[in-house]
């Protein structure tokens, strides 16, 4: 790979998990994912935002414990903090974004939330046919980029993700309608709860910060992601668990207290509820990436 693909290959070739500023695309040619095969990491997370597109082949994604195998024309969106595992297929074709979330005018919750699980969109021909088309402007706005081009990258990537965001919610059917009066509150609820979770685990709680009743809440978030309040809260918190597992060196016992549980008991009581596993036997022997 190199400058005339638009992929900057890293010092020595080694470290695809770099990000240079604020923005980085490159291609996932053979020799890239050549590379990927052969250096799989073991689940890590990352500080900044990513795309990947399937153009062709298959890959396996790993994102907070579940895996999922992904068929060609699939735009995989993997939010910076999640824990994550990508291994394509020897026949894998494609791309990828990574931007710092700063980089984008306006962030999407709809896109990026920390608590929908894969967000995965599979592209129909003709869909697929548009997406190539805002990949290819964003190559060729890459690879001239300067401090005078940057504006016009920033703006053409928010294009870029409010079509996914107009794709994925074609994928869930939802009305215009319903999306026009509940974005709002969809937005301040994915920020409030980032900024509570540890320490507010009630829905109540949530939904008088927000000026609704449960109910209501209730019915906007189930919108959004088919589960109960309660469950994506405490979705938010495993998922918190399990990185923090990974990627520090805390007991079990620091962990849930430091996530707003009063009883180690309980906490592994939710957290096999929701992996199968306790906590002591989610730990792995793998050393963080």
């Amino acid at each position: 790979m190199n400058r005339s693909t638009t992929t900057p290959m890293p010092q020595g070739g080694s470290d695809f998990e770099a990000i240079p500023a604020q923005f980085l695309f490159f291609e996932l040619d053979k020799e890239a994912v050549a590379h990927l095969s052969h250096n799989t990491k073991p689940p890590h997370r990352h500080s900044y935002q990513e795309i990947i597109w399937v153009r062709q082949g298959s890959a396996e994604h790993l994102l907070d414990g579940d895996i999922v195998e992904f068929p060609a024309q699939t735009l995989l969106i993997i939010p910076k903090g999640r824990i994550h595992r990508f291994v394509p297929a020897p026949d894998l074709l494609g791309c990828v974004i990574r931007f710092r979330e700063e980089f984008l005018p306006d962030p999407s919750h709809l896109l990026f939330s920390q608590f929908t699980g894969h967000t995965a969109l599979q592209l129909t021909q003709e869909q697929a046919a548009g997406i190539e088309a805002y990949f290819s402007l964003l190559r060729c706005e890459f690879k001239h980029a300067d401090p005078y081009h940057l504006p016009a990258l920033r703006h053409l990537l928010a294009a870029f993700i409010a079509k996914l965001e107009e794709l994925r919610l074609l994928h869930s059917r939802m009305m215009p309608q319903d999306f026009t009066r509940t974005l709002g509150i969809w937005n301040r609820f994915n920020t409030l709860i980032e900024q509570k979770f540890k320490t507010e685990h009630a829905v109540s709680f949530y939904a008088a910060e927000l000026g609704l009743s449960p109910r209501k809440l209730g019915d906007v978030v189930k919108l959004y992601t088919g589960k109960y309040v309660s469950e994506v809260i405490d979705e938010r918190l495993i998922a918190e668990a399990k990185r923090r597992i990974l990627f520090s060196n805390l007991t079990i016992k620091e962990i849930a207290f430091e996530l707003g549980f009063e009883e180690h008991s309980y906490f592994s009581k939710v957290f096999k509820k929701f992996t199968g596993k306790t906590p002591s036997d989610f730990k792995p022997n793998n050393t963080p990436a």
